[in-house]
């Protein structure tokens, strides 16, 4: 069974508007399993589109996750918690977001790679750690960030 991946761009001026790099919106990409009714993944793609001026990524991740999840996963009855959470920064850096349950809310942590093959935080570390989700995944994040919006959800 294939993975449904679905997108979302938040915090823009309208879902559907062209993006302006460095200042408009955030993308959010969702790996899910439709036949399973399982979401296993949620990337949200900081980088390019910038958190609007003066805002920090932690104060960011707490609006813009909860609001991608209850989107573009929450119907399928999967819970925040039991969603993995993968940020992908400016610098191209992946990084695992997680509550660790001790009330300071979301943090960061860098998404580690399979023993012995690639480097942590980067493209390759995802694709070894989403498996078959990674490519369509990235692929939507590519398109984005070269300036191609199909619109609300393609």
């Amino acid at each position: 069974m294939k993975p449904v991946i679905r997108f979302l761009r938040m915090r823009c001026r309208s879902p559907d508007a062209s993006p302006e790099p460095h200042r408009d919106g955030v993308l959010a990409v969702a790996s899910v399993n439709e036949r399973a009714g399982l979401a296993r993944l949620l990337l949200v793609d900081m980088g390019p589109w910038g958190r609007n001026d003066g805002a920090s990524v932690t104060n960011a991740f707490q609006v813009i996750v909860p609001a991608a999840h209850r989107w573009l996963i929450g119907g399928f009855g999967v819970s925040l918690s039991e969603t993995l959470i993968v940020e992908l920064d400016g610098a191209g850096h992946f990084d695992l977001i997680g509550d660790l349950g001790d009330d300071a809310g979301l943090r960061h942590m860098p998404l580690p790679a399979a023993r012995g093959t690639s480097t942590p935080r980067t493209r390759a570390a995802f694709m070894q750690w989403a498996g078959e989700a990674a490519v369509p995944m990235l692929k939507a994040v590519d398109a984005m960030r070269e300036g191609m919006w199909a619109g609300v959800e393609g």
